[in-house]
């Protein structure tokens, strides 16, 4: 079984594992920090607005993306 590479795979699925990551980054903010009281611990962090996390979040998964459609070094 031969290994698919992301570029591979159709937009939609591709797309699909983006939201999914922020989905995650949205749960744990909502069911960990928020329903906790961990947000003390967290300077900048504020509750139901945007923050640096969220800013931090969405750059992880821009640049996941981008590095995944990136020719393998045996192809370039």
């Amino acid at each position: 079984m031969q290994t698919v590479r992301f570029p591979a795979l159709p937009l939609s699925v591709r797309i699909m594992t983006c939201v999914s990551m922020l989905m995650a980054w949205v749960l744990v903010a909502e069911f960990a920090i928020d329903r906790y009281g961990l947000d003390v611990y967290l300077p900048f962090y504020r509750v139901g607005d945007v923050c640096p996390y969220d800013i931090a979040v969405l750059a992880a998964v821009v640049a996941f993306w981008f590095l995944a459609h990136r020719a393998p070094k045996n192809q370039r």
